[in-house]
């Protein structure tokens, strides 16, 4: 790196459009041509419309710290941004390709501003400003940034009422036969029982139900009433009854979720899936980890296992799964078992992240579509792709976009549809 100013302050002003003199627009230019990907990262930050000002106030505040240096040195460190050796993140490739490089270093590049002395994504609400021209000038993807998913959520209760989880503030939201319902500071939905004397303890009545459900673009957490937890992925809901008061423990998924259950060998847990292309199938379960897969638009219905024991049933066919395997069934019906499959890119949505390892085109932006609410449509022949790579979920959409684009893909947006053409 090729420091002689003080770069910092430059960028501040920047980021914060405000009006640059001839000597720092000149700095600028020149700390932009010393570094690949440079002009598109401030880009990509400046685009940001989530950020706020705090991020800017602490990056002013270190004034002995010069940031840049220190994401620039960690890039290089960690393998992220090498301007002298191949990158060492996953690359995404085609058949008949490589794809572009430094696109992706400049994804990997946002994820780790995370990381970065807490100045995440230093952009601001702002009006056009004029783009500073450089000798390799960004490709633009789109006009505007969309922004990822987060925890959305509907909770429908059992009388109808409806609560909105992503305006609703933190504490009890309502109280169903001797349940307590609250949302937790961690965004999560937790369900508690209440205190209650002997003399004056109901009988148990009709069970009922609630339903928790994700849009596109949401995901959400809860415990239920048997201490179990689910995840739920955007576009999914979850039916299941306040109280687990029978034989079995029973839940209804559409969509994909993972499960931690809590171990009652007395009372099985069984999940049914409803929303699958297939048509329903079931999970019977003692005590384990698991996600299930069941979007109506995927053209299989996958449960993998992460721990412990579960068996998948569909009509008169079954299979016992062991751990790293995976029951898929496909639309005609057809069940079978893969072994040793890759537990952490399955799960990898409940930890925050993209994880395509070979994915091809068409489940790769239907991951998209759902967590950033858009539609996609193809335009003209094109040819089969291939994405492998590791990327976390909360980048704006214009940067994962980046990273995906190559020599026989491209991604225009109008509104908000996608347009892949070859």
């Amino acid at each position: 790196m090729e420091h002689s100013i003080d770069i910092d302050p430059i960028v501040t002003k920047y980021l914060r459009e405000e009006a640059l003199t001839p000597e720092e627009l000149a700095a600028l230019h020149l700390w932009i041509s010393q570094g690949e990907g440079r002009s598109e990262m401030l880009e990509s930050l400046k685009n940001d419309t989530n950020s706020t000002k705090a991020n800017l106030v602490q990056m002013e505040q270190m004034a002995n710290t010069r940031i840049w240096e220190i994401l620039e040195s960690r890039l290089q460190s960690e393998g992220f941004w090498r301007d002298d050796a191949p990158a060492a993140t996953p690359q995404i490739t085609t058949p008949q390709s490589t794809v572009r490089r430094m696109p992706w270093r400049l994804l990997v590049a946002a994820s780790v501003l995370l990381l970065v002395a807490g100045a995440a994504y230093l952009g601001l609400h702002h009006s056009p400003a004029p783009a500073i021209t450089t000798t390799t000038p960004a490709k633009p993807i789109n006009p505007a940034t969309l922004t990822p998913g987060g925890n959305r959520a509907t909770l429908t209760l059992a009388d109808g009422r409806r609560i909105d989880l992503d305006s609703t503030t933190n504490g009890i939201l309502a109280s169903q036969g001797n349940m307590q319902i609250a949302k937790l500071a961690d965004g999560q939905l937790a369900y508690n029982k209440l205190a209650t004397n002997g003399s004056s303890a109901e009988k148990p009545q009709t069970p009922a139900f609630n339903i928790l459900a994700t849009p596109k673009a949401g995901q959400f957490s809860l415990t239920l009433p048997d201490g179990s937890r689910v995840w739920l992925n955007n576009a999914s809901s979850l039916r299941y009854p306040v109280a687990f008061t029978g034989a079995t423990r029973e839940v209804e998924l559409s969509g994909e979720a993972y499960f931690e259950v809590t171990k009652d060998a007395a009372h099985p847990f069984f999940v049914h899936t409803t929303g699958g292309a297939a048509g329903p199938g079931s999970i019977e379960v003692l005590g384990t980890a698991f996600n299930i897969m069941a979007y109506a638009d995927e053209a299989t219905q996958r449960t993998t296992l992460v721990d412990g024991s579960v068996r998948y049933l569909h009509g008169a066919n079954s299979t016992l799964l062991k751990p790293e395997e995976q029951s898929v069934l496909d639309n005609q019906g057809n069940l079978k078992t893969l072994q040793h499959v890759d537990v952490g890119e399955i799960t990898a949505w409940k930890n925050g992240y993209f994880h395509f390892d070979h994915a091809n085109l068409e489940t790769t932006m239907r991951q998209i579509s759902r967590w950033y609410d858009i539609t996609v449509e193809y335009k003209g022949t094109v040819p089969p792709q291939e994405f492998v790579g590791k990327i976390q979920r909360n980048i704006p959409l214009a940067s994962l976009l980046k990273g995906l684009e190559g020599e026989h893909v491209h991604f225009t947006l109008e509104g908000r549809t996608l347009v892949v053409t070859p």
